[in-house]
C-alpha cells in the first residue's frame, strides 16, 4: 500500500530554497582517483560523517562559482584554479522549511597550496578517500553525488526526498497506551508477526528508548535511531541526532516511524498513513500514542480476538506541522 507524499502546511506555496555549493575536490592517486573529504563536527547537522572537503552557503546573491571559491579558502586555505559545474541537486524534507536545499556542486581538479583544516571547530579530519572506496557515514545526498561521479552516471540535474513518505506503526492500548517500565504492556505474537510483515525491507526511524526496549537491530530492515547521546553506537545502528538527520539517513520511499511517544509527537503531523493495532484493553502507561484526530481516515480494519489492525489515511491537504 503506497501514498503520494503528502506537504506539511509550512511547506505549501512558494517555499524559497537555500542555496549551497559544494566542493568535489579529486586528485589521481597511487590506486585511482581520490577525492578529499572533511569529517564534521560542531556544525548542528550530520556531525561525524564525512563530507565533501569544503561546502557553504551561497550568500549576498552571489553566484555560486563565486561561493565555491570563498568556501575552499576559508576551510582549506588554498585559491581555485580549475572548478566545471559537476552537477545540481534539489532536495526536500519534510522535516521543515530550513530543508528545502539547491546544492550546487563543482568538480575541482586544479587549485593552489596544500588543503588544511582552517576551521577546526567544524571540522574534525581532512583526509583524501578513494573514490573507489568511500568510507561508510558521508552524507547521504554529498554520497548521491560521489557514486554518481565514480560510476560515471551523474546527471545534470538530482532531485532527493520528494517520494518520501511516513507510516506510523504501533500497538496502542484503548486508552492510547504504548509503553511502561521500558516496554510495552502486552505480548502479541500476531502484532509482532504482522510489524515484521509491514517493516520488512524497509527503513524504521526510532527513538534511543525504543532500542533499548527491542535490545538489538531488526534483521532485514534499515534502523535509524534518534539519540541526544552523541559517543552512542550501536551494531546495527544508524545513530542521528535529530529529526532532520533521521529522515536524511532513511532515504526514498516509505520510512515507517516505530517510536517511541516522542518520536511519533513530532511525526505524526508529517505522516501519510497509520498502521495501528488497537487493543481493546486500557492498561496503565507511562507512554501513550498522540490523538488520531479527524485530519485521517480509516480505510481498513482487520478484527482479531481483543484487537483490530487498523490503517489509516490522511485526508487530501490535512497534512499539518509540527
Amino acid at each position: 500500500m503506497s501514498l503520494a507524499r503528502r506537504v506539511p502546511d509550512e511547506l505549501r506555496g512558494r517555499v524559497p530554497l537555500i542555496a549551497a555549493a559544494y566542493a568535489v575536490m579529486t586528485r589521481e592517486g597511487a590506486s585511482g582517483t581520490e577525492v578529499l573529504l572533511q569529517l564534521r563536527q560542531g556544525t548542528g547537522f550530520m556531525d561525524g560523517w564525512w563530507a565533501c572537503g569544503a561546502a557553504g552557503h551561497v550568500e549576498d546573491a552571489s553566484a555560486p562559482s563565486e561561493a565555491l571559491r570563498q568556501e575552499v579558502l576559508e576551510e582549506l586555505g588554498v585559491h581555485v584554479g580549475a572548478a566545471t559545474p559537476l552537477t545540481t541537486l534539489q532536495r526536500t524534507s519534510a522535516a521543515g522549511r530550513l530543508e528545502q536545499r539547491a546544492d550546487f556542486f563543482f568538480h575541482v581538479t586544479d587549485w593552489s597550496g596544500e588543503p588544511t583544516v582552517q576551521e577546526p571547530d567544524k571540522a574534525a579530519d581532512l583526509r583524501w578517500w578513494p573514490l573507489a572506496r568511500l568510507p561508510e557515514r558521508v552524507v547521504p545526498h554529498e554520497r548521491v553525488v560521489l557514486e554518481g561521479l565514480r560510476d560515471g552516471r551523474l546527471p545534470p540535474f538530482v532531485e532527493l526526498g520528494h517520494d518520501q513518505r511516513l507510516v506510523l506503526v504501533a500497538a496502542l492500548g484503548a486508552n492510547r497506551a504504548i509503553g511502561v517500565d521500558g516496554g510495552m504492556p502486552w505480548h502479541l505474537p500476531e502484532d509482532l508477526a504482522h510489524f515484521k510483515a509491514l517493516t520488512m525491507g524497509g527503513s524504521m526511524i526510532m527513538g534511543r528508548r525504543t532500542w533499548d526496549s527491542i535490545g538489538r537491530a531488526l534483521p532485514g530492515r534499515t534502523t535509524v535511531v534518534i539519540t541526544s547521546d552523541h559517543a552512542w553506537s550501536a551494531p546495527g545502528a544508524v545513530a542521528v541526532h535529530s529529526l532532520a538527520e533521521a529522515l536524511a539517513v532513511a532515504g526514498p520511499g516509505e520510512v515507517f516511524v516505530v517510536g517511541g511517544g516522542e518520536i511519533y509527537r513530532q511525526t505524526i503531523g508529517l505522516a501519510s498513513r497509520l498502521e495501528l493495532t488497537e487493543i481493546a484493553a486500557s492498561p496503565q502507561a507511562e507512554v501513550f500514542f498522540p490523538e488520531v484526530d479527524d485530519g485521517w481516515r480509516e480505510v481498513q480494519r482487520t478484527p482479531r480476538e481483543g484487537f483490530d489492525f487498523v490503517t489509516y489515511e490522511r485526508e487530501p491537504h490535512r497534512i499539518t506541522s509540527t
